[in-house]
């Protein structure tokens, strides 16, 4: 039998019992207070949950994955894992853990030893220094949020006169101070370093280069030699998903071959299962179990959060990145690249099947292409008919619409020749036909007359040449020569490294985006471009990826992940009238 009690006769009746009910009530509320305070102090995975509204407007979602992560975190500040390496992949909270709610957690506990304890002093770097001052500013807003100062608000204060976007302190001791690499780290140390992703993800258009690689390495060696506060008990943690072989995970793996290397704990987390990476770390204090962590995947290709990344999600994912980046930021596993970045088999064929779907003819001496919006010429300049001497190469390029009105680019044709800049000029013989005089001039030609006449067969309205010494030099004798055709020449200028470039185009072929005729010229193309890096030529090559990466930044060729958002800004932007010729300033 329920009683219900009424409050208002009981204050009035009988305060003597409403005075101990009321004692009750907060012997309870204080008792609820110092359990929930216990929970979170003694697992960084339960901090986190309790944490995370405070953080982030979506719903947390358990998973094992990240309890593990938290686990592994908390056995840094128990001096078990002193060297700790976290490979994960993209979108798994993994910043919002390590970067975030880490340095918080540890600033909550009661023990205070040099890795736990509000006196603990912090350095945690990323790749660029927006990311690490946003890191920095929500751990700042974490510890100011009424969830935390209701737990720990009498535990420490923050300092006022040490508190900006690159560090802030608190009156204990501890610090968390913020950098980037490249940035400098004069004067900065900590007791825990905090590496969190020290290489470039946030675009899929540009690939980190070799010189950007160096550039981390060189920063990495001078935070892991000297900004250690206690070389003998300060910890590190790199948090990264894996670019590369020689990414700094693969720097710090390569170490750990040495006999005298330090130990470090690495916990690896591939998106799907691959039971031959099978990952063991380290035997976990908070669990009775004896033996050391290991991914609790049972079959191959099982997901490691399939609630938030289903087999769709994935795929799509894929698709975005290109199969070699998938193969690092998904798996952790960077594929080598030694060679074979553009397989074969990723150029989508046009051929006469294809063709009558569009009522067109690809058969005999008819070959039609599908009407084009944009003929574009893509050419690679080394001028000189040495044996030793580099090709130049030239390819053309149309973009069109597919039957579902998805822009597509289309090889036209292409050619490598070794030519001097300029061509033997000669005389019409007596009698001769133009078109005989023609063909003998041909076996004359120079590279500028050769472009000239394959952009005037072609219809082409932009040369693109790269902006290096020769380019420059042709450009201007085409301009000077030809400034009444149709067609205009445009520098571009290379980004990164060749290897780097083809990378960041991988996608488009995945995408099935780019088109081929078949032919024997084409063929010799997309050799040249499957057994790149590793063939005694590359000139084809480079006009590929020269037109595809300018396509791609002018965003004429959009991916699919690409395009609603591109739909989304183009309602908010004035109709323009014209086709992409007119837009992008080719028209004629």
């Amino acid at each position: 039998m329920t009683v219900a009690l009424d409050i208002k006769a009981l204050k009035s009746e009988n305060p003597a019992a409403l005075k101990q009910l009321e004692g009750l009530q907060l012997k309870q509320d204080i008792l609820k207070f110092k359990q929930e305070q216990q929970l979170y102090e003694g697992s960084l995975y339960e901090f986190v949950k309790a944490a995370w509204p405070s953080i982030d407007r979506s719903e947390f979602v358990s998973n094992w994955a990240i309890e593990a992560f938290c686990d592994h975190l908390e056995c840094v500040t128990y001096g078990l894992a002193p060297r700790f390496l976290a490979n994960y992949p993209p979108r798994c909270a993994k910043t919002t853990i390590a970067s975030i709610c880490f340095p918080a957690w540890v600033w909550a506990q009661s023990a205070n030893t040099f890795l736990r304890g509000p006196g603990v002093r912090f350095l945690c770097g990323s790749y660029s220094s927006r990311l690490a001052f946003d890191n920095s500013n929500k751990t700042r807003q974490l510890i100011m949020s009424p969830w935390y100062q209701k737990y720990w608000g009498d535990r420490f204060q923050l300092r006022e006169d040490q508190n900006n976007k690159t560090e802030f302190a608190n009156d204990k001791g501890g610090n968390r101070t913020a950098t980037s690499v490249g940035g400098s780290l004069l004067g900065l140390g900590g007791d825990i370093i905090l590496i969190d992703d020290p290489h470039n993800t946030e675009t899929e258009k540009v690939v980190e280069t070799d010189a950007d690689r160096n550039k981390v390495e060189s920063w990495w060696k001078e935070i892991y030699g000297t900004r250690m506060n206690n070389p003998k008990e300060s910890a590190i943690v790199v948090v990264m998903q894996r670019l590369h072989q020689r990414d700094l995970s693969g720097i710090i793996l390569d170490s750990m071959q040495h006999a005298d290397a330090e130990h470090w704990v690495h916990l690896m987390i591939p998106m799907e299962w691959d039971p031959s990476r099978r990952n063991q770390t380290l035997v976990l204090p908070q669990y009775e179990d004896k033996e050391p962590w290991t991914d609790p995947r049972e079959y191959e290709g099982e997901l490691m959060w399939e609630e938030r990344f289903g087999p769709r999600q994935i795929a799509r994912m894929k698709q975005t990145m290109g199969p070699y980046m998938a193969s690092g930021r998904l798996q952790q596993s960077p594929v080598p690249k030694g060679g074979g970045i553009i397989n074969d088999d990723w150029w989508q064929v046009w051929n006469q099947e294809q063709a009558q779907k569009y009522g067109l003819e690809w058969n005999g001496a008819r070959k039609e292409f599908p009407p084009l919006e944009l003929v574009v010429g893509s050419l690679d300049t080394n001028f000189g008919v040495k044996e030793e001497n580099d090709y130049n190469a030239l390819t053309i390029w149309g973009i069109w619409l597919d039957q579902a009105r998805n822009r597509r680019a289309m090889l036209m044709y292409g050619w490598a020749k070794r030519l001097p800049l300029h061509g033997k000029e000669l005389r019409p013989l007596p009698g001769e036909a133009p078109l005989q005089f023609k063909e003998r001039q041909k076996a004359e030609w120079g590279l500028v007359e050769w472009v000239a006449d394959t952009c005037k067969r072609y219809g082409v309205r932009r040369l693109l040449i790269e902006n290096k010494a020769r380019g420059y030099d042709v450009a201007m004798e085409l301009n000077r020569q030809y400034v009444r055709e149709r067609w205009g020449v445009e520098l571009v200028e290379p980004v990164g490294d060749k290897s780097s470039r083809t990378h960041s185009i991988v996608p488009m072929f995945t995408d099935n985006m780019v088109w081929a005729p078949v032919t024997s010229w084409s063929d010799i193309i997309i050799n040249q471009c499957a057994i790149f890096p590793k063939g005694d030529h590359d000139d084809l090559h480079d006009t590929v990826t020269q037109f595809l990466y300018w396509a791609r930044e002018k965003e004429l060729l959009i991916l699919a992940d690409e395009m609603s958002a591109a739909l989304e800004d183009q309602m908010q932007l004035p109709k323009r009238d014209g086709g992409i010729a007119e837009q992008y300033g080719v028209g004629g």
